[in-house]
């Protein structure tokens, strides 16, 4: 049976689909992280979390300094409830890559769902820092100051600051010694005054008690 004769276009798609075959092949093979981190995405975006996290769970490798997997596995625990356990898995990614915005703004969420608003406000911050733009992170960190009932802490003092203050005693009343000597200067004082009126004023009428 002879084979038809292939054109050109044709046989372009040909040699593409086979470079792209070979190509999963070899992933498959040599790197079957690739083609379950895939797959995991996939159920992510379909909305099936169990399954994104149940196959991101089993990418975690200690030895890998890859933080994708537990970024990503922190996302899926998040979408399934499990806050305490999306902050550490967020942590983890953070210990291997701690300048990305979006690892910091996702411990963030994880966070603030765990009612750990002061360590929110913190993961947010770091997040604007390194990425100004992200209007996410900035709404969120607006949304945690306004909760209602919520107060920042105090800004604690610096070392410094709290130093001065040790060292600096506080100031003791005046003893009764020293009020004794105040009013007897005011005293002094007023007699004083009332002298210097006197001599410039004129006599007083007669039968008149008063000077002034």
């Amino acid at each position: 049976m002879k084979l038809p004769h292939l054109g050109l276009p044709a046989k372009l798609i040909l040699a593409l689909s086979l470079l792209i075959l070979a190509f999963l092949l070899f992933e498959l093979l040599f790197h079957p992280g690739v083609i379950r981190h895939a797959l995991a995405s996939a159920s992510y975006n379909r909305g099936n979390y169990r399954k994104a996290e149940k196959t991101w769970s089993g990418l975690r490798d200690p030895k890998d300094s890859d933080p994708i997997p537990e970024n990503s596995l922190g996302k899926a625990q998040f979408r399934n409830g499990k806050y305490n356990e999306s902050i550490n898995s967020q942590e983890d990614a953070l210990k291997e890559q701690d300048k990305v915005a979006q690892f910091h703004y996702d411990r963030g969420n994880a966070l603030y769902r765990g009612k750990k608003l002061d360590e929110a406000l913190k993961e947010y911050r770091s997040a604007m820092l390194l990425d100004p733009d992200d209007q996410d992170a900035k709404s969120n960190y607006e949304l945690v100051l306004k909760r209602q009932g919520y107060k920042p802490p105090p800004p604690e003092p610096s070392p410094e600051k709290q130093e001065d203050e040790e060292q600096q005693p506080a100031p003791e009343p005046p003893s009764e010694e020293d009020q004794e000597q105040y009013r007897n200067l005011l005293d002094a004082l007023d007699q004083q005054e009332a002298r210097n009126r006197q001599q410039k004023g004129h006599p007083s009428p007669k039968g008149s008690d008063k000077w002034w």
